[in-house]
């Protein structure tokens, strides 16, 4: 089961040094624990912080997350009658964005390099009571997996803030995809994949050298998003299964893999959130990566590598 590790205070008393703190810190994401700083570890100005709490007031023309792509620097998700707003919003996300880039580079510095810088959001509206399609709702237990950008077997780093500056966010976690794979997948559960013949893998090669990547999904990639589904889906698991609830404070800071931590977001408002990908081969703990456990499971590759 997943832990919540509390930073710096829960250091062991023998790793020193800034390279085996920082190692320790990607074992501990591995393992599949969450790491948690109670305070901010990086700046976000307070005129930044009031600016995105009166988004509150537009909520109609928000949609689920307003996002931010650093690679474009834009905005989607959101829209404003004045120009000058969305300059506004845009400045702030990037400036979170970057802040956040800093922090976990020296937090995490054997992924440094070796790291996708993906989107960025805030999530302006309360979680508790809210109607979403199934496949949307954020309080069913899942591992993540995007429909729209397959990782072929590398790992989704979130870093996540809250800035609701009264109420906690409310989190709980379950099972790892670890111990989940085996009990709900192959026989007793969704079908584990299968490899890609050679003729379809050299097509999905060709594909992604086109620029067309994210429109063909390795094996990997198609059974993580059908297990998403499948959980969220799956009334006895969500009704029964063991998990442990947690409550980040106003201005706190947490980190988690999503794609190994089971998690569902059952309250809270005003949340930022930047996501890595993180390449496969930077993993410390590879075996117990998800593309690691899915393919021990199945017998053979399931990415294009």
């Amino acid at each position: 089961m997943t832990q919540r590790v509390e930073l710096p205070t829960a250091y062991p008393p023998e790793i020193s040094g800034e390279p085996e703190r920082a190692r320790w810190c990607c074992e501990q994401l591995e393992e599949g624990n969450i790491l948690f700083f109670p305070e901010p570890p990086f700046e976000i100005p307070a005129e930044d912080m009031q600016f995105l709490l009166t988004q509150e007031q537009s909520g109609a023309r928000h949609h689920k997350n307003i996002a931010y792509r650093p690679a474009e620097d834009r905005l989607t998700g959101y829209s404003a009658e004045r120009a000058e707003q969305v300059e506004r919003l845009r400045g702030v996300m990037r400036e979170y964005s970057q802040r956040v880039v800093r922090f976990t580079a020296g937090l995490l510095a054997p992924y440094a390099e070796r790291w996708r810088l993906d989107f960025a959001s805030f999530r302006p509206q309360e979680e508790r009571g809210r109607q979403n399609r199934l496949r949307a709702r954020n309080d069913l237990l899942h591992v993540d997996s995007f429909p729209t950008r397959p990782s072929n077997g590398d790992r989704i780093l979130r870093v996540f803030t809250n800035i609701n500056p009264r109420e906690p966010r409310e989190w709980v976690t379950g099972e790892t995809l670890a111990g989940l794979a085996e009990p709900f997948g192959g026989d007793s559960g969704l079908p584990l994949p299968k490899r890609l013949s050679a003729s379809h893998r050299a097509a999905l090669r060709l594909a992604r050298a086109a620029g067309l990547g994210d429109h063909f999904r390795p094996p990997y990639d198609r059974w993580m998003l059908r297990f998403h589904h499948y959980l969220k889906a799956h009334e006895e698991f969500q009704r029964t299964s063991p998990r442990s609830h947690w409550a980040f404070p106003p201005l706190s800071t947490w980190l988690a893999f999503t794609d190994l931590v089971s998690h569902a977001v059952l309250a809270g408002q005003f949340a930022l959130e930047q996501t890595f990908i993180v390449e496969r081969q930077a993993m410390l703990l590879p075996e117990k990566a998800p593309v690691g456990v899915l393919e021990r499971l199945a017998g053979e590759p399931l990415t294009l590598c």
